[in-house]
């Protein structure tokens, strides 16, 4: 009679869990890819926009022709819900878009709902909002945005054929920040570049944008004469004997400056500089009154005081006096840093990218458009007098 080995039996009796499970594994690769295609996903095409633009979607691993809504969410608030039908393919509708015309900046939460009401896939986006578009000197960049990482380090950069500024803020637990860059007295006319990104978001995914600096000549000496006059206005309120003195000079300054733009405008540099000289020199005039005076008819603190903006007043004069033979010549200016609030701590001195994409422009606007939205809603700080 026949008979097999125990062994045999047992290796035969497991056999086919053995074959099952070795079927199970070269499976596995293909079973895995199928659960992550069918998974959802859902995105914008870029991590970053300026209030205002339109916001793109994309999304995979839909159930082909099937009911989804999609929500775009500020601060846990609905501002935007749409239904719609998944492509044949699994993916959103081309038409479905976002305007964030009238919106404020900051974090951004976007949300698939399921015909359940189920939530199956979300991302988050930043709305980036700047002041204004042109600029004077001695007025002030204020960025706006969100759509980072909690506190993480967002970076802005100034430049126009080289940087001239790069500092940083922390953003707050929303992942919203917000950055303060006064504009130098010194920057140069023209167009420069605003750079904002965060380490945490990955290359590609910065947003940049241009803004406009109108340091004419006539708007330099604009802005002189201003500080000036609020200047005379401070030392008018001094008890000191020799304020009349010294206000009679500054008037004379002032008047001398006035001329200057008035002959800028004129397309007379040559006459404009006369003017300049002549103010220069009775600044220089009014520091050595004050000079003699100082701890007789003038505190020392005062007169220090005094003659440190008198002195500001007259480098400015100076370097607009350079610049008259260039009026929109380039200026090396150095770079300067942010506090922890956003704000640039050295006043001595800008790509929006895909997630994964390059950008391709849509941001950016010419200089004449640039002027053109330079309006009410965003100036810096007022002068109280109209610019040329």
């Amino acid at each position: 009679m026949f008979s097999m080995h125990p062994g045999k039996c047992t290796v035969l009796k497991y056999m086919p869990v053995v074959v099952v499970v070795l079927l199970l594994i070269q499976q596995l690769p293909i079973l895995l890819i199928a659960a992550q295609e069918s998974h959802p996903t859902l995105t914008t095409d870029r991590s970053f926009y300026l209030a205002g633009e339109i916001v793109g979607f994309s999304a995979s691993g839909l159930q082909p022709d099937s009911n989804y809504t999609l929500q775009v969410l500020y601060h846990d608030s609905e501002v935007y819900s749409i239904e719609f039908s998944s492509t044949s393919d699994g993916s959103i509708p081309p038409e479905i878009y976002w305007n964030s015309t009238s919106n404020p900046s900051g974090t951004y939460i976007i949300q698939l709902l399921d015909a359940e009401g189920g939530v199956v896939a979300g991302d988050i986006f930043g709305l980036v909002e700047v002041n204004k578009y042109e600029f004077l000197p001695e007025e002030s960049i204020i960025v706006m945005g969100g759509g980072v990482e909690p506190y993480s380090t967002v970076v802005i950069i100034v430049s126009d054929s080289s940087i001239i500024f790069n500092g940083s803020v922390t953003a707050d637990e929303n992942g919203e920040f917000q950055a303060i860059v006064p504009i130098p007295f010194n920057t140069t006319y023209g167009s420069y570049q605003i750079m904002i990104y965060s380490s945490g978001l990955g290359p590609g995914s910065g947003l940049t944008f241009n803004i406009f600096v109108n340091s004419t000549l006539s708007n330099l000496v604009d802005i002189i004469g201003i500080d000036l006059a609020r200047l005379i206005e401070a030392i008018s309120e001094i008890n000191v004997t020799i304020q009349q003195s010294i206000l009679a000079k500054l008037q004379n300054a002032l008047k001398k400056i006035e001329q200057a733009e008035h002959h800028l405008l004129l397309n007379q540099p040559h006459v404009a500089g006369n003017m300049i000289n002549a103010a220069e020199n009775i600044l220089n005039a009014c520091i050595n009154e004050i000079n003699a005076q100082s701890g007789k008819h003038i505190g020392n603190e005062t007169a220090a005081s005094i003659n440190l903006s008198l002195q500001e007043v007259i480098n400015r004069l100076e370097f607009t006096k350079s610049s008259l033979d260039k009026p929109h010549g380039k200026q090396k200016q150095s770079n300067g840093t942010l506090d922890n609030d956003g704000v640039s701590s050295n006043n001595n001195t800008n790509n929006s990218g895909g997630k994964g994409k390059s950008n391709d422009g849509s941001s950016k606007q010419d200089d004449k458009d640039k002027h053109n939205q330079n309006d009410n809603n965003g100036r810096g700080k007022g002068r109280g007098r109209t610019r040329r």
